[in-house]
Protein backbone atom coordinates (compact mmCIF):
# COMPACT_ATOMS: atom_id res chain seq x y z
CA UNK A 1 0.00 0.00 0.00
CA UNK A 2 1.73 3.26 -1.05
CA UNK A 3 1.29 6.52 1.76
CA UNK A 4 1.73 10.13 1.09
CA UNK A 5 1.43 13.11 3.01
CA UNK A 6 1.43 16.53 0.91
CA UNK A 7 0.42 19.76 1.27
CA UNK A 8 -1.16 20.96 -1.95
CA UNK A 9 -1.32 24.59 -0.73
CA UNK A 10 2.60 24.80 -1.08
CA UNK A 11 3.28 22.79 -3.99
CA UNK A 12 0.96 25.79 -5.39
CA UNK A 13 3.28 28.27 -3.68
CA UNK A 14 5.97 26.63 -5.14
CA UNK A 15 4.67 27.02 -8.58
CA UNK A 16 3.65 30.40 -8.48
CA UNK A 17 7.19 31.04 -7.01
CA UNK A 18 8.55 29.28 -10.35
CA UNK A 19 6.55 31.15 -12.79
CA UNK A 20 7.91 34.35 -11.10
CA UNK A 21 11.38 33.54 -11.30
CA UNK A 22 11.03 32.69 -14.83
CA UNK A 23 9.23 35.68 -15.47
CA UNK A 24 12.68 37.49 -13.57
CA UNK A 25 14.56 35.59 -15.75
CA UNK A 26 13.40 36.24 -19.40
CA UNK A 27 13.61 40.07 -17.79
CA UNK A 28 16.62 39.74 -17.71
CA UNK A 29 17.57 37.85 -20.36
CA UNK A 30 16.13 40.15 -22.51
CA UNK A 31 17.73 43.11 -21.06
CA UNK A 32 21.41 41.40 -21.66
CA UNK A 33 20.37 40.49 -25.02
CA UNK A 34 19.85 43.92 -26.04
CA UNK A 35 22.98 44.85 -24.57
CA UNK A 36 24.53 41.72 -26.52
CA UNK A 37 23.10 42.82 -29.57
CA UNK A 38 24.18 46.73 -29.57
CA UNK A 39 27.83 45.58 -28.91
CA UNK A 40 27.84 43.36 -31.72
CA UNK A 41 26.85 46.00 -33.96
CA UNK A 42 29.87 47.87 -32.96
CA UNK A 43 32.38 45.83 -34.78
CA UNK A 44 32.79 43.89 -38.11
CA UNK A 45 35.05 41.22 -39.20
CA UNK A 46 35.79 37.50 -37.99
CA UNK A 47 35.07 38.04 -33.91
CA UNK A 48 32.03 39.46 -34.53
CA UNK A 49 30.62 36.50 -36.42
CA UNK A 50 32.01 34.07 -33.82
CA UNK A 51 30.31 36.54 -31.49
CA UNK A 52 27.00 36.09 -33.11
CA UNK A 53 27.31 32.32 -33.41
CA UNK A 54 27.97 32.33 -29.55
CA UNK A 55 24.53 34.56 -29.29
CA UNK A 56 22.72 31.55 -31.38
CA UNK A 57 23.41 29.31 -29.60
CA UNK A 58 22.89 31.08 -25.99
CA UNK A 59 19.56 32.12 -27.37
CA UNK A 60 18.90 28.38 -27.94
CA UNK A 61 19.61 27.45 -24.65
CA UNK A 62 17.70 30.33 -22.96
CA UNK A 63 14.90 29.24 -24.70
CA UNK A 64 15.30 25.51 -23.73
CA UNK A 65 15.82 26.79 -20.25
CA UNK A 66 12.71 29.15 -20.37
CA UNK A 67 10.67 25.92 -21.67
CA UNK A 68 12.01 23.81 -18.68
CA UNK A 69 10.88 26.71 -16.30
CA UNK A 70 7.24 27.04 -17.69
CA UNK A 71 6.95 23.34 -17.52
CA UNK A 72 8.16 22.78 -14.01
CA UNK A 73 5.36 25.44 -12.67
CA UNK A 74 2.84 23.97 -15.31
CA UNK A 75 3.52 20.55 -13.68
CA UNK A 76 3.48 21.65 -10.28
CA UNK A 77 -0.03 23.47 -10.48
CA UNK A 78 -1.36 20.46 -12.19
CA UNK A 79 -0.11 18.56 -8.99
CA UNK A 80 -1.37 20.96 -6.20
CA UNK A 81 -4.71 20.59 -8.21
CA UNK A 82 -5.05 16.94 -8.20
CA UNK A 83 -4.35 17.02 -4.85
CA UNK A 84 -6.79 19.09 -3.43
CA UNK A 85 -9.35 17.64 -5.60
CA UNK A 86 -8.45 14.06 -4.28
CA UNK A 87 -8.62 15.20 -1.34
CA UNK A 88 -12.12 16.84 -1.64
CA UNK A 89 -13.47 14.12 -2.86
CA UNK A 90 -12.18 11.49 -0.41
CA UNK A 91 -13.73 13.90 2.61
CA UNK A 92 -16.77 13.81 0.42
CA UNK A 93 -16.58 9.95 0.74
CA UNK A 94 -17.38 10.94 4.45
CA UNK A 95 -19.52 13.56 4.71
CA UNK A 96 -22.47 12.82 6.88
CA UNK A 97 -20.82 9.91 7.97
CA UNK A 98 -20.58 10.78 11.98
Amino acid sequence: MTAYAVDAELISVASAQACTTASTIRTEVDTLMAQLLALQDSWTGGAQVNFQATITQWQGIQAQTHEALDTISAQLQTAAATYSEAEAHSASLFAGAA
